[in-house]
């Protein structure tokens, strides 16, 4: 007998980010993070920016995410994320220079508006840096 498995869809607004049958799926939801296995009861909750680990056998894949809605529902998983970027996507240099620019522009007077945009930035950056550094250190079995 095949063992038991969920479908997990992951979209942003710009894109289809995962598609696939999976084992388990670790999400940051507001209450602390969640597991869910096949056959979960129906669930809507909402996420928070975090990592997001997908099971599908031996391999884990790991994804960061800035919030956005779960959805469980019939053995299929929903998650609609206002970003979302695999581990192995995320250019180390790129989220480093992101982090020091909105640091920068932290220091400035900036608006309102402004200023909650690079706070955002902020911690988007901090939590790709630490999603890659997460998957490069991580041991192989």
């Amino acid at each position: 007998m095949a063992a038991q498995q969920l479908h997990l869809e992951i979209i942003t607004q710009e894109k289809k980010v995962f598609d696939d049958q999976v084992d388990i799926v670790l999400a940051p939801a507001y209450e602390g993070q969640i597991g869910i296995l096949p056959h979960h009861i129906s669930l809507l909750t909402k996420l928070q920016s975090g990592e997001l680990y997908i099971v599908k056998g031996p391999s884990m894949t790991i994804l960061a995410i800035t919030g956005g809605l779960l959805d469980v529902n019939d053995n299929k998983v929903t998650i609609m994320a206002d970003d979302a970027v695999r581990a192995d996507e995320i250019d180390m240099a790129k989220a480093e220079a992101a982090k020091r620019k909105a640091e920068s522009a932290l220091k400035e007077q900036l608006s309102e508006r402004d200023f909650a945009v690079a706070q955002a930035d902020l911690r988007k950056a901090i939590l790709e840096l630490k999603v890659v550094k997460k998957r490069r250190y991580r041991p192989q079995r």
